[in-house]
């Protein structure tokens, strides 16, 4: 039997690594993609920066060369700036939104057409901050959110091609991701020692979160189920959450999330 052939962008650890090996240990060849190397036995590593367009198709085309074919590809690889708006650099601003939303858009644009083939699964890891944006947080919570919109849209684009485009939103998440977080360096002082608390409870939180293999297992339903949503939150009290955010007047939702974390 020719095995199925899976690819991972940012699979070199947290969400990303775990969600590797759950589809190696369910008969795929995997294929990671990230500027980190792996030592996970079984992984293919392919050095990719998802910032930069030719390194992308690069991969792709080694990957179809020696595989030919592309069952699912997973959009995972990003990171997380934090501090508050006004004191974040352009620079940084920039870069946040490249890797986390570009960057995905970039692996689904090189991917499509293998998939298409197939008749794949294109898969981002979004994140419940996408849908409710959090105080320090701003950019990353718009990174998410535009790939949420940005894959809705696409799914209406390719259907009856056979292919689906999806998102996945975990919630806090014990994983690298937390201490990777990149603060700002040139907060005003009026927001410093509010962002620090922010910032520290959500760590907080994150560290005491669901281990990444809940959301490797759900990314692999996702792949495999015959009709699978257009998004999924991880976890049963996020679905609450997130399903709450929605019910409640926008004002009222938004003055909770400042409660919590500013």
């Amino acid at each position: 039997m020719v095995k199925k052939v899976a690819i991972i962008s940012g699979g070199s650890s947290g969400i990303g690594l775990a969600t590797a090996i759950y589809f190696l240990q369910h008969g795929y060849k995997v294929y990671g993609l990230s500027r980190s190397v792996t030592t996970q036995a079984g992984i293919h590593h392919i050095p990719c920066d998802v910032g930069v367009e030719e390194q992308i198709h690069s991969a792709i085309d080694k990957i179809l060369e020696e595989e030919g074919r592309i069952d699912v590809c997973i959009a995972n690889a990003g990171f997380g700036i934090s501090g508050s708006l006004e004191g974040t650099r352009e620079q940084d601003a920039l870069r946040q939104i490249d890797i986390n939303f570009h960057g995905a858009l970039r692996l689904a644009k090189a991917a499509l057409p293998a998939l298409r083939e197939s008749k794949g699964r294109l898969i981002a890891v979004s994140s419940v901050a996408g849908t409710i944006s959090i105080p320090y947080q701003a950019l990353y919570s718009a990174s998410k959110a535009a790939l949420q919109s940005a894959f809705l849209a696409l799914d209406n684009e390719i259907r009856g091609a056979g292919v689906r485009a999806l998102t996945v939103l975990p919630g806090d998440t014990a994983t690298p991701f937390t201490d990777n977080r990149v603060p700002n360096i040139s907060d005003p002082d009026y927001y410093r020692k509010k962002a620090k608390a922010s910032v520290d409870k959500m760590a907080a939180d994150e560290r005491k979160g669901k281990p990444p293999e809940t959301v490797a297992k759900i990314i692999y339903r996702l792949a495999t189920r015959k009709n699978p949503p257009p998004q999924t939150v991880v976890g049963l009290s996020y679905k609450f959450l997130a399903l709450l955010y929605k019910l409640l007047p926008l004002r009222l939702g938004n003055w909770v999330v400042g409660k919590l974390y500013s």
